[in-house]
């Protein structure tokens, strides 16, 4: 029995020593695999990894560097090969490259990030590299110029569906039929491009699909009998319960409208001449609305309400009217009614405009003037008068005054040229630049353009005139206050006046005008008059001299300094000015007179 237990335990321990070997082997061999993995994944950790390919091409196991590289040298001269696009019976060839760009920096980074999701996906890519077979799209731009090339190709190789069309002809409405297209599948074109591509092979093709057109010809050809189911009769038109007039078949024919939609052509009239045709019937009862304006009292403003008005139910009214005008066998009357018409300017929004009060005003003299120019400049004051100009908005005067014509009133005055004053329709104009600057100037609103007269004119502010012409230099100012801007101008035969309306805001402005510097003496100039005496010479006198003078402007608001502004004049000599007729040629340079 001692014997039997002896050899039953040397057996156990034979046997543990072979277990506790083949453990120690096994630790051994997850050891060197778990080596393995580490190296293999700090040797790949800048790299591609195992398996991943783009478009058929291995990068696995390459560098970011060397998998861009071999993506760009195998797929861009695969986008650079000609391919035969066949479109039915005719074919024409391209690049890919003329619609793709291939992104490589995009597709080497989507093929690094590949099977990088998460530890599994690596271990696996690490571990059994000939396992994984990860496919990586090339990342191809569609280039819109391309795109645009190709759409002309196919348009030479198919055709569009047209859309029937109908049109009334005097009183009858005429079909013109619709025409089935052939088109290609753009966008499966384009797909299938990609992958020639990206495959290699050189020939797509396309099928040519028959397309309806969106509105057939029996579509079109509903709209008509409606059409001439309508002006076969006159309508009569009904308003507060008494016939007040008929729309005659040639009326209502040039009312018809074909509007297309998705189930053919919607039989509709033109609003605008419903609004005409019917309104003449009930003008009596309708009313205009007014518009809110403003009433000056002294330097207070204070709003006129609005008053709202009434017009035709022009919407209604051709319903009305269409309906009466297809009802079968029915009696072919329409009832219109009026509906409410607002102000453009109501009460409320004059009272948001925050127009209250006095904010700045300027006033000229007239200065020796003819009959003609002051009557210029009060019809420009006309013009000019109830101008509003709203927060952020800018204020041009060619913009607001417009062209001087004789058309719009303008008399023959003067203006000045190389110095010299001519006959010009609508003289007088700079003197109304030149009070509006001057009343933008102290309401202290930030100026955009300003030109000075050439020379100085003593009745105006020095180095603070202001010249315009149509077409030519303009003046602009813009309203940064945070309330709307009215203007109001007021004159005689003596002055000017140009008022500004609006909420004081605490501005203050400061102005300072420098001691006049740099002056220069008249000298010679030469001119020719076309409407002169031939060969004949006269001179007409010059004035003072020449000088600058610059204009500071501060300007404050509630206490702090919000813009400073310097405006530079510089005038210069009025000369005297020798003008020769015709044939006869000045000594020196010269300008010409208008003739």
């Amino acid at each position: 029995m001692v014997e039997l237990d002896a050899g039953r335990l040397r057996a156990a321990r034979d046997w543990g020593s072979r277990w506790a070997a083949l453990a120690l082997a096994l630790a051994i061999l997850i050891a060197l695999l778990g080596a393995f993995v580490l190296v293999r994944a700090v040797m790949l950790r800048s790299a591609v990894l195992p398996g991943v390919n783009v478009a058929g091409i291995d990068v696995g196991g390459l560098s970011r560097a060397d998998a861009r590289a071999k993506i760009e040298a195998t797929l861009g001269p695969n986008l650079g090969r000609p391919v035969t696009v066949v479109v039915g019976t005719r074919e024409f060839t391209t690049r890919p490259s003329r619609l793709y760009e291939l992104d490589v920096a995009a597709t080497e980074a989507a093929a690094y990030a590949e099977a990088r999701g998460s530890f599994l996906s690596r271990l696996t890519s690490i571990v059994l590299p000939f396992a994984a077979d990860r496919k990586v799209d090339p990342v191809l731009r569609v280039l819109p110029r391309g795109r645009q090339a190709l759409a002309e190709r196919l348009s030479a190789l198919t055709r569009r569906p047209v859309s029937a069309r109908v049109a009334m002809q005097d009183l009858t409405p005429v079909v013109f039929p619709g025409r089935f297209g052939a088109v290609v599948d753009e966008p499966g074109l384009i797909a299938a491009l990609r992958r020639t591509a990206l495959s290699g092979s050189g020939t797509v093709r396309v099928a040519l699909e028959r397309k309806a057109p969106a509105i057939t010809t029996a579509e079109a050809r509903r709209a008509a009998a409606d059409a001439e189911q309508l002006v076969s009769a006159p309508v009569t038109i009904r308003f507060r319960g008494d016939d007040v007039g008929r729309l005659w078949p040639r009326t209502l024919a040039g009312l018809v409208r074909f509007q297309p939609s998705e189930g053919g052509y919607n039989l509709v009239l033109a609003q605008d001449g419903v609004g005409r045709a019917v309104g003449r019937f009930v003008t009596s009862a309708t009313r205009k609305p007014v518009d809110a304006t403003f009433a000056v009292s002294g330097n207070h403003v204070r709003v006129v309400r609005s008053r709202g008005g009434t017009r035709l139910a022009s919407t209604k009214g051709a319903a009305a009217i269409l309906a009466a005008g297809l009802a079968p066998g029915g009696a072919r009357a329409a009832t219109v009614t009026l509906t409410k018409q607002q102000a453009e300017l109501t009460t409320r929004d004059a009272r948001a405009l925050g127009i209250k009060r006095r904010i700045s005003t300027f006033t000229t003299d007239m200065g020796v003037s003819s009959s003609n120019r002051i009557h210029n400049v009060l019809l420009m004051g006309q013009y000019l008068d109830g101008t509003i100009v709203r927060p952020g908005q800018t204020f041009s005067f060619n913009g607001t005054i417009g062209p001087r014509t004789a058309e719009r009133g303008f008399l023959e005055g003067q203006m000045i040229l190389g110095g010299l004053l001519v006959p010009s329709i609508g003289g007088g104009v700079c003197q109304v630049a030149t009070t509006i600057f001057n009343a933008a100037f102290e309401a202290g609103l930030p100026i955009r353009e300003r030109h000075n007269h050439s020379f100085y004119i003593s009745h105006y502010p020095m180095g603070r005139d202001a010249t315009v012409s149509w077409g030519g230099p303009d003046l602009v100012f813009r309203n940064d206050l945070d309330h709307a801007i009215l203007i109001k101008a007021s004159g005689n035969s003596s002055t000017l006046t140009v008022t500004f309306y609006g909420t004081r805001q605490g501005r203050k402005v400061i102005a300072t005008t420098s001691a006049p510097t740099a002056y220069t003496s008249p000298t010679l100039q030469y001119a020719v008059d076309p409407a002169a005496p031939a060969g004949s010479v006269r001179t007409e006198p010059g004035g003072g001299p020449g000088f600058s003078v610059n204009v500071h402007r501060k300007v404050l608001e509630n206490g702090k300094v919000l813009r400073q502004d310097n405006f530079f004049t510089r005038y210069t000599p009025q000369n005297s000015t020798a003008v020769y007729g015709p044939g006869k040629t000045p000594p020196g340079p010269y300008f010409t007179l208008p003739g």
